[in-house]
């Protein structure tokens, strides 16, 4: 357990970092590059991630699932690296080949933007990171994004300055991302000996990394078509609209959804050593967590949008207000789902159910889009992401039920929506009298008094309830300070 608090600690840590990053440069790229550059730019990544989910054919699940289950047998984990890394090799030759044919007969226009996008599937070839995540070797990972993130955001001020910057901007992307999974590479050998594997021990993963692929695909209709979508069927200034309010989402959404990631190799440790009550205890902390975590994000998220959209993207972003006021509950539905898939569905070996799930959210997602987007451009792509991911979430809740009641663990920790609410009103009425003063102040304000609200009354009530997940932080913290002072 204490690795993995700590692995948790160094993932949270660099989601932190990570998201203060694209907090940085997000403001820039946005007025350097317009609404309509920025949504050219998503719609041809979006087209990329496509193949490139083809290419990795579920081995992050799959792969950091084995590896965490063989890991202690040297000869039996070297095996098995090098056997779903032949087959990763192989998929990834395949897919880059297919877009490289793909992007020469059918896209028009924007063609050496889509040649760079290339350099996402090509990157499939080296991507191990499910080996390292199922090692729980989470310092490993952090530590290296972590520079080379910092390595990209200099690159972006230093060489992005116009609006037909595009193409340097998506190189300087993916060119980041490449350097650092060759780095992993280079640390392979300290983990495992080189081995030989037949043919046979190759194929024998297809099928399930076919089981986990399948819904990976369908996720990324619910995800991700959206914006392909907006794109065809409305402009490119609205998939920048939207993609801006998504980013705005997202980004401290990893946050909450890395739990999930380091999680999962100690989850499937649990089960196959049937320790089922600590299995179970994880999963409700990691409950309460999401639920924590989600209400003071997505509530805070909500109370600042108004101030923040044209202090953060300028006024030419306006419209993603009302955007970002609906994605906002997109939050919860996707980190309780994380929680799901990740630490009682994948690890019990029923990724069927995922599966079924996902592709019920795809489905509705599908034909929601095609009848909002014609009728409220971006505002409707937000209408059906939110309700899909509503009926997603749910759809797990209830397939979960025979291992564990996460409904029962959900309404426990609904006190953090109630608070989360409150803290929203708090915020909105400070804002109503702060309204002569500059945008900067007023969300620097907004931001004070929310989190000074929200973290000010969790603590009473982790002190009064005497909270089985916060509460001994808190006495350990208070004990330290005092241990400190003495």
């Amino acid at each position: 357990m204490a690795s993995l608090k700590k692995n948790f600690i160094y993932q949270t840590g660099y989601q932190v970092l990570a998201t203060a990053l694209p907090l940085i440069t997000t403001p820039y790229i946005n007025r350097v590059l317009g609404a309509e550059q920025l949504g050219t730019y998503t719609y041809a990544a979006n087209i990329a991630n496509y193949f490139t989910i083809f290419a990795m054919l579920g081995f992050n699940n799959y792969g950091s699932k084995m590896i965490a289950a063989t890991k202690h047998n040297e000869n039996e984990l070297a095996h098995t690296f090098s056997s779903i890394r032949k087959l990763q090799r192989l998929m990834a030759t395949v897919v880059v080949a297919i877009y490289l044919l793909f992007v020469s007969l059918c896209i028009p226009e924007n063609k050496p933007l889509y040649f760079i996008e290339s350099l996402w599937i090509i990157n499939c070839f080296i991507d191990i990171n499910w080996f390292f995540w199922g090692l729980e070797k989470v310092k490993l990972t952090v530590t290296r994004n972590l520079i080379i993130k910092l390595i990209t955001l200099s690159g972006i001020f230093i060489f992005v300055k116009t609006r037909k910057d595009i193409l340097i901007y998506a190189f300087i992307l993916v060119i980041g991302t490449i350097l650092s999974d060759l780095y992993l590479v280079s640390q392979v050998k300290k983990y495992i000996k080189g081995t030989r594997t037949t043919f046979y021990e190759m194929i024998i993963h297809i099928k399930p990394c076919i089981t986990l692929f399948i819904p990976v695909v369908a996720m990324s209709i619910y995800q991700q078509m959206d914006k392909t979508m907006l794109g065809l069927l409305s402009t490119y200034e609205q998939v920048g609209y939207y993609s801006s309010a998504d980013k705005i989402v997202n980004i401290p959404l990893g946050i909450i959804t890395g739990l999930g990631t380091v999680s999962l190799p100690r989850i499937v440790s649990l089960i196959s050593e049937k320790k089922i009550m600590e299995y179970k205890k994880v999963v409700e902390k990691s409950i309460s967590l999401v639920m924590f975590m989600c209400s003071a994000i997505a509530f805070g998220i909500l109370a600042v949008s108004q101030e923040f959209v044209p202090l953060f993207f300028g006024s030419e972003f306006l419209p993603c207000v009302s955007l970002i006021s609906f994605l906002a509950f997109v939050i919860f539905f996707k980190a309780i789902s994380t929680v799901i898939v990740n630490q009682i569905l994948i690890p019990n070996d029923n990724e069927r159910y995922y599966i079924i799930s996902v592709f019920v959210g795809a489905f509705i997602n599908l034909i929601l889009n095609y009848s909002l987007i014609r009728k409220f451009d971006a505002v409707g792509a937000v209408y059906a992401t939110l309700i899909s991911e509503l009926i997603v979430c749910f759809v797990q809740i209830f397939v979960c039920f025979k291992y564990l009641n996460v409904l029962k663990m959900l309404g426990k920790n609904f006190q953090y929506i109630i608070l989360g609410v409150l803290m929203y009103a708090s915020v909105r009425g400070v804002a109503e009298h702060i309204t002569n003063i500059s945008l900067f102040k007023r969300n620097v304000i907004e931001i004070l008094v929310g989190g000074a609200f929200f973290s000010g009354a969790c603590l009473v009530y982790w002190t009064v309830k005497r909270d089985d997940t916060f509460y001994p932080i808190v006495i350990t913290v208070l004990n330290k300070i005092k241990w400190k002072e003495s």
